[in-house]
């Protein structure tokens, strides 16, 4: 998943260069915001799995 987002992230960095339209720079933006929110929440709530008993 961490990959997408950067891959994302790359391809809207090439939109920006290219100077494609406001609304689809903006728009890619907004969704690679909410992947990386909702990735986030995701590594914060799951478990570390570490295996330590004490």
């Amino acid at each position: 998943m961490d990959t997408l987002i950067f891959g994302g992230l790359l391809a809207t960095m090439v939109a920006l260069f290219q100077q494609r339209s406001r609304r689809a720079v903006i728009g890619a933006w907004w969704v690679l915001l909410v992947a990386t929110v909702l990735l986030l929440a995701h590594h914060i709530t799951g478990g570390l799995g570490l295996g330590l008993n004490y």
